[in-house]
C-alpha cells in the first residue's frame, strides 16, 4: 500500500511540473520559465517564421512589431530581414523581455530595436505607427482575441499588414492535445482567424497552409 501510495504522489508531482513546464510558453516565470523561453529560440519555431515570411512584401523601410516575441529570436531574424528597419519586440513575461533584450543587445545599442514589457490587449504602441504587426506562435493564449485583434489594428498605418503564423492547424490531432496540458490555450483554425479578422475590418486576407507540418499564416491588411 506504501509504494502504490508514493507511486501515485510521484505520478501527481510528474504531472504539475509538465503541467507547469507547457504552461510556461504562455508566461515565463521561475526556472522553468527561463526553459521556455530557451525553447522559444529554437529550431522549430525558426522554421515556421522563416516559412512565414516567405513572400512577404513591404515597403522598403517598414516599420516592425513583434507581439509575443518571447526569447526574442524572431525580432532578430525580421531585424535581418528588414535591415533598414526599426522592429519592436513586446512580450507579458520579463523573463522573455530580458532574454530577447541580450539577443538583440547590438541592435537596441544603434537604435534599431526596442523590446517592450506588455500584453497584446494593450500595446505600449501608439496609434497607427507600424507597417507590420507579426504574431508567432502566441495567439493561442490572448485572454481575449477580438480585443486583441482592435488592438493591433489600432497601432497599424492605413494599409499595414499583420501576420499570424502558428506551427498547429486546429485539425492536427496532436496539436489539439496541448490546451489540455497549458489550460487557458485556444488552438485556431485557418477559417476561425479569417473570420476574426474580418470582423475586426481586415481585408485583403490571404492564408497559407502546410498540411505536412500542420502550418498556418494568415495575414490582413487595415485599409
Amino acid at each position: 500500500m506504501a509504494l502504490i501510495l508514493q507511486l501515485n504522489y510521484n505520478y501527481c508531482i510528474l504531472k504539475s511540473l509538465i503541467k507547469t513546464y507547457y504552461s510556461s510558453f504562455r508566461h515565463p516565470q521561475g526556472l522553468i520559465g527561463r526553459y521556455a523561453v530557451y525553447r522559444m529560440n529554437g529550431k522549430r519555431h525558426g522554421v515556421l517564421a522563416e516559412w512565414a515570411l516567405e513572400g512577404l512584401l513591404l515597403p522598403s523601410e517598414p516599420s516592425v512589431a513583434d507581439i509575443g516575441c518571447g526569447g526574442g529570436a524572431n525580432v532578430a531574424r525580421l531585424l535581418d530581414k528588414f535591415p533598414e528597419s526599426k522592429v519592436t519586440g513586446v512580450d507579458i513575461s520579463p523573463i522573455a523581455v530580458n532574454k530577447a533584450r541580450k539577443v538583440n543587445k547590438d541592435a537596441i545599442a544603434s537604435g534599431r530595436c526596442k523590446i517592450l514589457g506588455g500584453n497584446a490587449k494593450m500595446l505600449p504602441l501608439l496609434k497607427e505607427s507600424h507597417d507590420l504587426i507579426t504574431a508567432f506562435e502566441t495567439v493561442y493564449y490572448w485572454p481575449s482575441f477580438n480585443e486583441c485583434v482592435a488592438e493591433i489594428h489600432r497601432v497599424l498605418k492605413p494599409g499595414g499588414k499583420v501576420l499570424i503564423a502558428n506551427e498547429t492547424d486546429g485539425i492536427d490531432p496532436e496539436g489539439l492535445k496541448w490546451p489540455k496540458l497549458v489550460g487557458h490555450m485556444h488552438i485556431f483554425t485557418i477559417e476561425e482567424l479569417v473570420e476574426y479578422l474580418t470582423e475586426a475590418g481586415f481585408t485583403d486576407i490571404h492564408s497559407r497552409h502546410d498540411e505536412e507540418r500542420h502550418f498556418i499564416c494568415v495575414t490582413a491588411t487595415k485599409p
